[in-house]
């Protein structure tokens, strides 16, 4: 049966037996939830937390996630009747939404105020009608919020990127790899080419050195396997285990990506050597690590901007460009400008008083 039919149609429907207040909270997939998760803990305390999301690829994932929810459920199909019953059958404060995903029916269809967080602007119709649903949105940069303001929202606050603070988790430690690792994490098709290409000019400076090579999207887990054994490695993947020779692994099992970045001498971080954007840079960075990314960064160039004043963030544009930076780091270590800590408390507090702020104000 096709994703979780029964309850997007709300065949099975949602129980909800609670005296708290509920907020309904709404995220795409797996990286949208862990940026949400210091949002989650902190509301978890006080309100029911519903959580929705839209990924098949998420449900396994999430399902494990428990501490930070009290129900789980898909997002039903956006169609007026149906997000109109899913909310009645839960009664939420507030409607939470992550970054961008701009359901129509959900925005507009649904009476309960409408809050988007973590989110910017790219303008279009769509945005312009499914924003008028909206009562508040926290955007990420002030460029975002005067393009919201423009496209008629009345309450609009900046705080950040939602994705520079960290909880202070420490990832369990991947088991023990020897040698120095180079951990490159949501790579994104074209880009594993050019970085194993850039692998096997290291390998022959530092013949101890290891890749770990996390595709965005483990069904490509095959192709990635394909083009490392291609260029002449020897390749594990993580659901095979760890243990053994290998020069590459590529991690084929979701949720697992931190552990490595925590063993990493040095990362990269993907979807920016190819027109794609950019995907979590501060990830790695968070856990004290250097990251090399690519000149495609229009979605978090405010991540990498602050990573690049810290002197965590080194852009490359190519092949040689990753050698040589690889080699400087592993050869002359990496002292960073300052902690990353001070930014991730400011960006945190500002989120939390906002949100509770606007919803002491909700009648």
């Amino acid at each position: 049966m096709p994703f979780c039919l029964k309850k997007r149609l709300l065949i099975e429907k949602p129980i909800v037996n609670t005296s708290k207040k509920v907020l309904w909270f709404h995220c795409a997939s797996v990286g949208e939830f862990n940026t949400l998760k210091p949002i989650l803990r902190e509301f978890k305390r006080d309100f029911y937390i519903v959580l929705t999301y839209f990924s098949p690829r998420a449900r396994d994932y999430l399902r494990n996630m428990g501490e930070f929810y009290d129900l789980l459920y898909p997002l039903p199909l956006d169609l007026p009747p149906l997000m109109r019953y899913f909310e009645k059958r839960i009664n939420p404060r507030a409607i939470v939404v992550m970054e961008r995903e701009l359901w129509l029916s959900l925005f507009r269809f649904t009476k309960a105020p409408k809050v988007l967080i973590n989110s910017y602007a790219k303008g279009g119709l769509r945005e312009r009608i499914t924003l008028k649903g909206v009562s508040l949105v926290i955007a990420r940069t002030e460029e975002d919020g005067r393009k919201f303001r423009e496209a008629g929202v009345e309450r609009v606050e900046v705080c950040g990127n939602l994705k520079m603070v960290s909880e202070g988790e420490e990832p369990p430690s991947a088991a023990d790899i020897k040698g120095k690792v180079f951990v490159a994490g949501s790579t994104r098709e074209g880009e594993e080419v050019i970085l194993l290409n850039a692998f096997k000019k290291l390998k022959s400076i530092h013949e101890d050195l290891k890749m770990v090579l996390a595709p965005r999207h483990v069904s490509r887990a095959d192709e990635v396997e394909r083009l490392a054994k291609d260029t002449g490695f020897r390749t594990k993947r993580l659901s095979e285990g760890i243990t053994g020779d290998w020069d590459v692994l590529v991690v084929d099992v979701l949720g697992r990506l931190r552990e490595f970045y925590k063993v990493a001498d040095v990362t990269f971080v993907g979807g920016t050597l190819v027109p794609i954007g950019g995907h979590n840079v501060l990830e790695p960075a968070h856990l004290g690590k250097p990251v090399l990314f690519g000149l495609h960064t229009e979605k978090v160039r405010d991540m990498t901007d602050l990573l690049r004043a810290k002197g965590y963030g080194f852009p490359v544009g190519g092949v040689d460009d990753v050698v040589l930076e690889v080699d400087r780091i592993l050869k002359e270590g990496f002292h960073p400008k300052e902690s990353l800590r001070e930014v991730s408390e400011k960006v945190k507090e500002c989120y939390l008083n906002t949100l509770r702020s606007y919803l002491e104000q909700i009648p």
